[in-house]
């Protein structure tokens, strides 16, 4: 966050003014010499203040004024952490005065500490219209992501957005993060309107496609696409377009994208989603040949790849594909896709099924293999006739790779198909055990435990099943969907020292 800005809103000239106003109310034996101090303090003759305040604290060192004064021109002096202790004696003999209070606050925000919240908070308990500690705490709620408290402060200090406009963007952004998409709209219109910048620019166009407004959304992003060197704002004005049933323009930015980042695994997925979608897979197997050139390595892309070979009946080159990403990453989840594809080419089952029925036994040792041969069986007509066999491919699968989440989840149906729920539970207990998330084991579970008669337990599953479903669901959105920029926040970051 801009903290300094903020910070000497509240200047060591206006406390300087407040301490004289103060000072002549004060009828101690040394209320003569506070002004002289406060004189030299507001020319910035720090050292000589800091000497005037020193004797006399030497009569009255508990003295709430002369301490504030002297915090004053050590922190005058760069010498931050002996005048945060000054202004910390004086609130020992003065919690309430406002000049303390102020001074520690200003080097707590300063310093990003959390102190600096409670200190203002104190301010705003008997100066409720403080514009300034307003402002300052929106900025620290803000920089702690927590934009439901922030947004009352900034809506007290509104008469600082016109000379502060990180005030007003951070007023926009916290807006939008807490999903007040109509307001956040219009903070960012006008925000862009007084300072045009590609952070707000950037967040406005998301406001606008979260709003369901997908035209107006690539009308503000246009700039930046124009410029054709921001990568993201590429990306979002594809699904945009997309989602606005500009094709030819999505395609366009996407590639480049892709020109921009050839290293982006996730540009090539959505390129191929795009493909798939509109039935265009050989421009979509192209892309994902080029893809592959630069990242060889890349387990999903040889899996976009084999969903799109699927779709045009290439079904030799989608297994090699689904092979090679296994051997690439076994963990990944490949079966969702390819069984996806699968279910939307019914026609082909039996040649599916015969092809792995072929393919087990060329390579009896890839539980892949026989994972997608038991899943093909299980969606045919014939898994209907041949239960055994599906489920001796899915135990074979298994069998040779324990830890392959999705051949467990499809042995535990097939085992609660086979009338087994023993061995279903057992089953759906191992899987939630390597992936606790996996919610279909958990409904495995569920349903096992009912048919063994385990109803209590069972009952106690279902809101566990309710919560992991809406968490996995929020997960998914949340990898899928386009995050606000904080320029703020990367300001801040850039300029700490540590790592």
């Amino acid at each position: 966050m801009k903290y300094m800005a903020l910070g000497h809103l509240r200047s060591v000239r206006s406390l300087v003014s407040w301490a004289i106003t103060a000072a002549a109310l004060t009828a101690s034996a040394q209320t003569a010499s506070v002004p002289q101090i406060a004189q030299l303090l507001r020319a910035q003759n720090y050292e000589q203040a800091l000497g005037e305040t020193d004797a006399l604290l030497q009569k009255q060192p508990r003295d709430c004024r002369l301490l504030s004064l002297r915090g004053m021109a050590l922190n005058g002096l760069a010498r931050g952490d002996e005048a945060l202790r000054a202004f910390q004696k004086a609130l020992q003999s003065c919690p309430n005065d406002l000049l303390p209070l102020e001074g520690a606050a200003q080097i707590e925000y300063a310093r990003r500490k959390p102190e600096a919240a409670e200190l203002l908070n104190r301010i705003l308990a008997t100066h409720s219209d403080d514009v300034t500690s307003h402002a300052m705490l929106a900025n620290l709620y803000r920089a702690k992501r927590d934009c439901r408290a922030a947004l009352p402060h900034y809506e007290s200090s509104r008469a600082l957005f016109a000379s502060h406009p990180e005030m007003s963007e951070g007023y926009a952004w916290c807006l939008a993060s807490v999903g007040d998409y109509p307001h956040a709209a219009e903070a960012y219109r006008q925000l862009l309107l007084a300072r045009p910048d590609e952070t707000s620019r950037y967040n406005f166009a998301i406001v606008l496609w979260k709003l369901k407004e997908p035209g107006q959304a690539l009308d503000a992003l246009e700039p930046l696409l124009q410029s054709g060197k921001d990568e993201i704002a590429l990306v979002l004005g594809s699904q945009i377009a997309e989602e606005a049933g500009n094709t030819p323009r999505a395609v366009q930015l996407l590639r480049s994208a892709i020109v921009l980042d050839p290293k982006k695994v996730d540009n090539y997925l959505n390129f191929a989603e795009i493909a798939f979608n509109h039935s265009s897979s050989a421009v979509g197997i192209d892309m994902l040949n080029f893809g592959i050139g630069q990242l060889p390595d890349a387990a999903p892309l040889y899996v976009a790849r084999g969903v799109l070979e699927v779709q045009i009946s290439k079904t030799q080159s989608a297994i090699d594909d689904f092979e090679q990403a296994h051997r690439l990453e076994p963990q990944l989840s490949l079966a969702t896709d390819a069984v996806g594809i699968m279910k939307s080419q019914q026609h082909e089952f039996a040649a599916s099924v015969e092809l792995f029925r072929q393919q087990v036994q060329q390579h009896p040792k890839d539980n892949l293999l026989w994972y997608l041969y038991a899943e093909a069986l299980s969606q045919s007509k014939e898994g209907d006739r041949k239960s055994a066999e599906t489920l001796a491919a899915a135990e074979r699968s298994v069998a040779l790779d324990g830890q392959y989440v999705p051949a467990r989840d499809l042995l535990a149906l097939l085992y609660l198909q086979a009338k087994q729920p023993q061995q279903a539970l057992q089953t759906a207990l191992a899987a939630l055990k390597i992936d606790p998330n996996d919610e279909t084991a958990l409904y495995r579970e569920i349903m096992a435990r009912r048919s063994l008669g385990q109803r209590d337990e069972a009952q106690k599953l279902v809101p566990q099943l309710r919560e992991l479903r809406s968490r996995n669901m929020k997960s998914q959105q949340q990898s899928h969907s386009y995050v606000l920029r904080d320029e703020a926040a990367q300001s801040d970051d850039s300029s700490r020292a540590e790592p």
